[in-house]
């Protein structure tokens, strides 16, 4: 099943309780599930992807490009500038990862990074 924005957007929330140690991880995944009907290996991931974002750390799994944006707005919207700089850098680091491997490039999410590093002056 295809993640959607809706899906996206209520697991947010939760990964958001999830980093201000409201709720433990494993809590996190099943609250997403059930929640938006995201899949638990997908929640797991969500919650993963937004806390490495957060810190600005490389992270292994991916989503759309439309979440990643939505994420990427959404940390500078509710947590500032500093943590949307860490969140940038999580997704260049991605982008490096994925394409370490030489089975191709992320031009769309590059295209997301290099619009957004621009447009907010980071």
């Amino acid at each position: 099943m295809a993640i959607t924005m809706e899906m996206s957007m209520g697991a947010y929330e939760i990964a958001k309780k999830v980093y201000s140690k409201k709720m433990i991880a494993s809590e996190g995944k099943f609250e997403i599930n059930r929640i938006t009907g995201m899949n638990a290996g997908s929640a797991s991931a969500f919650i993963t992807i937004f806390l490495a974002m957060m810190n600005g750390e490389e992270y292994k799994r991916a989503f759309n490009n439309a979440t990643n944006k939505f994420l990427l707005e959404s940390i500078r919207k509710d947590f500032g500038e500093g943590s949307y700089n860490n969140a940038l850098n999580a997704v260049q680091k991605h982008i490096n990862y994925y394409e370490s491997f030489g089975n191709g490039k992320l031009p769309g999410l590059q295209k997301i990074v290099d619009q957004m590093r621009k447009e907010y002056a980071v």
